[in-house]
């Protein structure tokens, strides 16, 4: 409660030196679509990402902020700029606690819930579970990059699995290719669970921490056009599985910033 005292002290000081421009400019590149889309992890240009998040269901958005200094005196301007930056950080600091620590406790709930169902239903053992996302993590993000969804259709409900197939045919005409390489998995949590009487309601979301190389190139020069192509960049998305019939299949990704569409357990 100290530093949110503090922080909101600061901002009250900072509000009559700085105009803070809060209009978001969202700089969406049109190709971004296919990138972010990846199978698994970031995006392109980059990060590393699912496509469809599979890559990342989603578009990754870049939002800048702006701020004007209003005083004629340098110094004043200066002190207001350190300001404002300390206020971003303490920002950034506490909404990264939040986050991790929702992540941790729900993926001990999660867990705990698990292993409580699955004695009534092996189909829910959480060591089945976590082999089969990670099979289906890599399968996924080969496919993606080989331009070819084919090898992971068992691995993927239909929507999601035509929805790739779709996105990687746009790509083709367009003489696209994303490139994946060096490709891990880091880390997965279970973080929610939904136990349904009819089976093929049944879900679980995890949280996933990879990181891969992510670019794309134009397949006619096969010259890089978005991307670095030589740094693994790190990741999170979180990935949603349901189940059909015995088996779990992946059903829907969402990136980082989109943790607010999940109902944390």
């Amino acid at each position: 409660m100290n530093k949110i005292k503090i922080l909101i002290i600061l901002l009250i000081i900072l509000i009559p030196i700085i105009n803070i421009d809060n209009s978001y400019a969202q700089n969406v590149n049109k190709d971004g679509n296919i990138i972010q889309i990846r199978a698994g992890g970031g995006s392109s240009g980059g990060s590393g990402g699912s496509s469809g998040s599979s890559g990342s269901s989603g578009l990754s958005s870049h939002s800048n902020k702006t701020y004007y200094c209003q005083s004629s005196n340098k110094l004043i301007c200066l002190l207001g700029n350190i300001l404002y930056w300390i206020c971003l950080f303490f920002v950034f600091c506490f909404s990264f606690i939040v986050f991790y620590f929702k992540i941790f406790r729900s993926s001990f709930n999660s867990r705990r819930y698990l292993k409580m169902i699955s004695k009534k239903d092996i189909s829910w053992k959480y060591k089945d579970i976590e082999k089969q996302v990670i099979e289906t993590f890599y399968i996924v993000q080969q496919s993606w990059t080989n331009m070819d969804m084919k090898p992971a259709k068992k691995f993927m409900n239909k929507d999601l699995y035509e929805n790739f197939k779709g996105k990687l045919e746009w790509m083709e005409l367009n003489h696209k290719r994303n490139v994946l390489k060096k490709i891990k998995l880091r880390n997965l949590r279970p973080i929610s669970i939904h136990d349904d009487e009819d089976d093929s309601k049944d879900l679980v979301w995890f949280y996933i921490k990879g990181s891969m190389v992510d670019y794309t190139i134009n397949t006619e020069t096969n010259e890089k056009i978005e991307g670095n192509n030589y740094i693994s960049m790190p990741f999170i998305e979180f990935w949603k599985f349901t189940k059909n019939k015995d088996k779990w299949v992946l059903s829907k990704i969402l990136q980082a910033d989109e943790s607010d569409k999940i109902v944390f357990q």
